[in-house]
């Protein structure tokens, strides 16, 4: 004896499952004198083929016609509404096994999916592992974790190319101090600001600072400030008049 799975049907279930289907029958509504025919058609042509029918085919055979006999039977009760339907039981079967489908359907895809990815065996990384005796009362402070970061910054810095880029110096103190002797041509005294037009590069400023500090250490001229934050006073010095002579 072997069992035939005809048109691929998994049982008598899923026999009813393809015909409510195909013929677009309501599963909540079933017209069981069309559904028993079709059913028996199928049944019927299994028996033509001499394939060996299941016991499942031929219990479920028995059931539809059983509930479509107590559908032709008249209805004794007057409240049609509390009559219990005969195809209640049915109906349930077919909706649970419905949805177990929808989920074997959802698992094949899912094994589908879980296929396509190949994992790595387990390997050995014991050899990598350290034999650290940590005491128990270790203790990591913020201040110290600070420094460590402060550094690692150092370190990373002093590793890293730097670049210099030496530029020929376009503006001496020679120059600056010509300027500031022309300045003073003109006045005993002159302010800090007056020696700028405010578009001056920063390397033209710190010059300017350099030459003021030389003439003055020279006594070429006399910087004072009466109080902070004021402006800076620029005179002639005890050397001005021999420097200029």
């Amino acid at each position: 004896m072997y069992e035939v799975k005809l048109d691929a049907f998994n049982g008598p279930l899923d026999l009813l499952l393809h015909l409510i289907n195909e013929f677009e029958i309501d599963i909540y509504d079933i017209p069981m004198k069309e559904l028993t025919q079709q059913y028996m058609q199928y049944v019927h042509a299994m028996k033509q083929l001499e394939i060996n029918i299941a016991s499942e085919y031929l219990l479920t055979a028995s059931e539809l016609l059983m509930i479509k006999s107590k559908m032709l039977l008249p209805n004794s009760n007057q409240d049609e509404l509390l009559e219990e339907d005969p195809r209640e039981e049915l109906v349930e079967k077919l909706i649970e096994y419905q949805n177990y489908k929808s989920y074997v359907l959802m698992l094949k895809e899912k094994q589908q999916e879980r296929d396509k990815i190949y994992t790595k065996p387990q390997s050995d990384l014991s050899h990598y592992e350290k034999n650290e005796n940590l005491s128990d009362d270790v203790s990591l402070d913020l201040t110290d974790l600070i420094i460590a970061y402060q550094k690692l910054k150092t370190r990373v810095a002093l590793k890293k190319p730097t670049t210099v880029n030496i530029k020929k110096e376009t503006y001496t103190i020679q120059q600056s101090t010509q300027y500031i002797y022309k300045q003073l041509e003109c006045s005993d005294a002159i302010t800090f600001f007056d020696l700028f037009h405010f578009n001056e590069s920063t390397e033209h400023v710190v010059t300017h600072f350099l030459a003021l500090l030389d003439m003055a250490k020279s006594g070429f001229i006399q910087i004072r400030q009466i109080q902070a934050f004021q402006n800076i006073e620029i005179s002639k010095g005890v050397n001005y008049v021999n420097k200029h002579s």
